[in-house]
């Protein structure tokens, strides 16, 4: 039941606001849509995968057999690796929205 919950619980289609098709529309919003977009979806593919982390964790606590706690290490460092990726696309993300801002507007905006 729990994987049936877990497989659509973050699942989420965000469909574009009507005035991203107009006209007078500029670029630096489209762009800044779509990488607020990408920055909501690396955030919930992290939170996805740290809860995978968790239940690897609890594994390699409550299991006996030494063969099997040395797979779910590596499976976990394996898992740690790919948060770490995240987290440098999640850097990448935030400066291209910062230049994104600064062509735009002309300054500097540290909210993101």
């Amino acid at each position: 039941m729990i994987k049936k919950l877990n497989r659509n619980r973050f699942e989420r289609k965000r469909p574009l606001p009507k005035f991203y098709f107009e006209k007078d529309t500029t670029d630096y919003i489209k762009i800044l849509l779509q990488l607020s977009d990408i920055r909501i979806e690396l955030k919930e593919l992290k939170d996805r995968i740290w809860i995978h982390v968790l239940r690897l964790r609890n594994a390699i606590k409550n299991t006996k057999s030494f063969q099997i706690k040395t797979e779910l290490r590596f499976q976990e460092k394996i898992v740690l690796q790919h948060i770490n990726e995240i987290e440098k696309l999640q850097k990448e993300n935030k400066e291209a929205q910062t230049k994104n801002y600064e062509k735009e507007y002309g300054d500097d905006l540290n909210c993101f």
